[in-house]
C-alpha cells in the first residue's frame, strides 16, 4: 500500500510516497506455514493459526521477513517496523542457557532479501537476562554508541502471559551509521530506547552496498521457543505468537522536491493569511 504525501505548486505536483506493509495476518492467511503465503520468506517453525496469529514452535533464531516492501542504501532513508506478540507463561530455565539464546523477539534490517535464515546487520529486542532474571529490551546485531541502547524492563517471572507492541526505527544518516528509535509497551509500562549504531560484521557492511541487489528487508526474529534451542532444555517463554506486523519504509526525496514541498506549503500557508 501507497501512502502518498502532496504539495502543490501552480500547475505541478509532488508526491512523495511512503510504501508500507502491514497485516493482521487474516483475512488470506491459511493454518501452516507461514513461508509463501502474502509474500513471507520465514523460517519453517513461523506457522500461521488461520485466524489472525503466527506463532514460532520449535528451534531457535526463528526467522521471518515480508517482501512487499524493501528498503535501500540510500542515506536519509528511514525504516520502520511494528509488531504486537504474546508471550506464553513464564518457567525459570536451565542453567544451560547462553547469551546468545536469551532473545525473546527482535526486529531489524539486513541485505539478505529473499533469504529465510538472513543475518541482521541491526536489530532491537526484547531479551531474557540469565543473570538477572529480568526481561531487558536493547540493542543488538549492532554496534551502540551514543544514547540509551539498554533499559530494565522488569522481572521476567512477572511477565509471563503478556501482551506487547515494539516498533524500532532505523534512520540511515552517514555511511554505515544509523540513528535507532525503539519503544516498548504493554502491561509493565513504556520503554523507549535512543542511541546511534554502526552496523556489525559483513552483513551489516552490506546495508550500505546491498551486494545481493534485492533491496534492504525489514523482519523479526524469535528465540528461543517451545522444543528449546542450541542445547537449552527449558527456555523461559513457550513460544511468542505474533498477531498484528507492519513495515514502512520513509524514502528521501530528491533536493529538487524537497524545495519544491517546502515552497508549496509556503504557498498554502500565505493563502490561508
Amino acid at each position: 500500500m501507497k501512502i502518498p504525501i502532496i504539495a502543490s505548486l501552480g500547475a505541478s505536483t509532488l508526491v512523495v510516497s511512503a510504501a508500507t506493509y502491514s497485516t493482521t495476518f487474516t483475512p488470506g492467511f491459511t493454518a501452516g506455514n507461514l513461508d509463501g503465503q502474502d509474500n513471507w520468506v520465514a523460517q519453517g517453525q513461523w506457522q500461521a493459526d488461520g485466524s489472525g496469529n503466527v506463532s514460532n514452535t520449535s528451534g531457535a533464531f526463528i526467522r521471518a521477513h515480508n517482501t512487499s516492501v524493501l528498503g535501500s542504501t540510500d542515506i536519509g532513508e528511514s525504516m520502520e517496523i511494528t509488531a504486537t506478540f504474546s508471550l506464553t507463561g513464564f518457567t525459570t530455565p536451565s542453567t544451560d542457557i547462553a547469551s546468545f539464546e536469551e532473545g525473546i523477539l527482535q526486529l531489524g534490517m539486513s541485505h539478505q532479501q529473499g533469504v529465510q535464515s538472513f543475518a541482521y546487520g541491526l536489530a532491537a529486542g526484547l531479551f531474557y537476562s540469565p543473570g538477572s532474571g529480568n526481561l531487558v529490551f536493547r540493542g543488538n546485531q549492532g554496534i551502540e554508541g551514543a544514547g540509551t541502547s539498554s533499559i530494565t524492563v522488569g522481572d521476567a517471572s512477572t511477565l509471563g502471559s503478556t501482551t506487547w507492541t515494539m516498533q524500532t526505527i532505523f534512520t540511515k544518516t552517514a555511511a554505515d551509521t544509523y540513528s535507532v528509535e525503539a519503544s516498548l509497551s504493554g502491561s509493565a509500562g513504556t520503554f523507549a530506547l535512543n542511541y546511534v549504531a554502526n552496523g556489525e560484521g559483513a552483513v551489516a557492511s552490506d546495508l550500505d552496498t546491498d551486494s545481493d541487489g534485492g533491496g534492504i528487508l525489514g523482519g523479526m526474529q524469535a528465540l528461543p521457543s517451545s522444543a528449546g534451542s542450541g542445547g537449552v532444555a527449558t527456555p523461559p517463554f513457550g513460544s511468542v505468537t505474533v498477531s498484528d506486523y507492519s513495515v514502512m519504509v520513509n524514502p528521501v526525496p530528491e533536493p529538487s522536491s524537497a524545495l519544491l514541498l517546502g515552497l508549496g506549503g509556503l504557498l498554502i500557508a500565505r493563502r490561508r493569511r
